[in-house]
């Protein structure tokens, strides 16, 4: 952490200073949310849509913050801005922000969550300068053995209870995979432990959509716009496990690697990358170009 900084609440302080109380919600209990985005080439990317999903999170959850995007905006800007000697030096920077409801107030118990008063942290995190490069040969995934039900209300919003995608991702790193994929209790694919999901089925590109029990990201959000800009057919339609032998290709996305295809699933070997391809170098010009 030697020469990174954080903001905490606004305030900008060496990373480790960037300390919270043990009585905050999000130490207690794992509640929160949280935006995870990147520079290109020094400049932060779809800034505007994450935020823009945060707020309408908080505002699901019953959270009345207490600042608008524009504050949000602006401490980000200035980590970026506290941490400006990483890119000077060629590395890009991965953002981490983070807010919880603030500390529990034990007169009135954990259920009682309001935010008038958050906690916001955000981490920066230098990428190493081939971190973009070391994607280009793809990752390998497998199923998660467990299955999501389609109702459970956390997969719709991005928390920091994360402790089941943490076990997914530790059975994938086991299988010497790079990524698992959860299916959900109808057997669909439905998305990766921190990644969306596409895949190419008759020359067409699918993702499964938010209804089968999925966050949709921001990355995914970016792809399904360049997917159509190269002229593609895609479909948001859930995507059944057994018709895995016979997909052509798939990828994974998120708003840090941006596209990686996936070159294997299980023991599905997909040597095909045409459209994954076509669809990772626009997503990189319009992310490098600093297009929102």
């Amino acid at each position: 952490m030697e020469g990174l900084f954080a903001c905490v609440n606004g305030r900008i302080v060496p990373a480790s200073q960037a300390t919270v109380s043990s009585f905050d919600f999000g130490f207690l209990y794992g509640v929160g949310l949280f935006e995870t985005l990147r520079t290109w080439k020094g400049h932060l990317f779809m800034l505007e849509r994450h935020l823009v999903r945060l707020e309408q999170d908080c505002r699901a959850l019953g959270w009345q913050l207490p600042f608008g995007r524009e504050t949000l905006a602006q401490w980000l800007q200035e980590t970026v801005q506290a941490n400006a000697a990483f890119l000077a030096n060629g590395q890009d920077l991965r953002l981490r922000l983070t807010v919880t409801p603030g500390l529990v107030d034990p007169t009135k118990g954990w259920w009682a969550v309001s935010a008038q008063h958050p906690t916001v942290v955000i981490h920066a995190t230098p990428l190493p300068p081939d971190f973009d490069a070391r994607h280009e040969r793809g990752w390998t995934a497998v199923l998660a053995p467990w299955r999501r039900p389609l109702s459970f209300p956390l997969w719709q919003f991005k928390t920091t209870n994360y402790f089941a995608n943490v076990l997914a991702r530790q059975y994938a790193l086991q299988q010497g995979a790079d990524e698992a994929l959860w299916c959900n209790t109808e057997e669909r694919l439905v998305e990766g432990t921190a990644t969306n999901l596409f895949v190419v089925y008759n020359g067409e590109l699918w993702t499964p959509p938010p209804e089968e029990g999925l966050l949709p990201g921001i990355a995914r959000s970016v792809v399904l716009e360049v997917a159509v800009a190269l002229g593609l057919t895609v479909c948001e339609r859930p995507v059944p496990l057994d018709l895995l032998p016979c997909l052509e290709e798939a990828f994974v996305t998120n708003a840090v690697i941006g596209v990686v295809s996936l070159t294997k699933v299980g023991d599905r070997l997909l040597p095909l990358r045409r459209i994954a391809d076509a669809v990772r170098t626009a997503y990189l010009e319009r992310a490098t170009q600093g297009k929102s």
